[in-house]
């Protein structure tokens, strides 16, 4: 499997956890020692990996609301043979976020290594 490819079955993997966590497997997706900031409501927020794993497994998923699902990867870029960098676009629930995330091979498996974000747009 090439890199962007390897890449975009990470993205696609976090999608699928974002919408279900249920679906995935949250260390197959986010290294262990990820960085995770967003600006909400013009703070900044950030949180380790833990807690953002207590995040995603204590809120009502976006699956089990039957809230619609919409992600996009709106670009990639291939750094080095070991890292990558992409934005994407995730909806969770009512709130759309752009994340900036930063993909490395770690033992020969690509994971999220930083994830910065910020709130797009918030539906009514």
């Amino acid at each position: 499997m090439n890199q962007t490819t390897a890449t975009m079955t990470t993205i696609g993997d976090y999608f699928s956890l974002a919408y279900d966590p249920s679906s995935r497997e949250f260390d197959n997706v986010f290294h262990q020692d990820c960085t995770i900031q967003w600006l909400r409501d013009g703070q900044f927020e950030s949180f380790t990996t833990e807690e953002y794993r207590s995040l995603i497994y204590g809120r009502p998923s976006p699956s089990s609301l039957n809230a619609p699902r919409d992600e996009a990867i709106l670009s990639i870029s291939n750094i080095s043979e070991n890292l990558s960098a992409a934005t994407v676009r995730v909806r969770i629930g009512k709130t759309a976020f752009i994340d900036h995330l930063v993909l490395r091979a770690v033992d020969g498996k690509w994971l999220i290594t930083s994830k910065a974000s910020y709130v797009a747009h918030v539906f009514q």
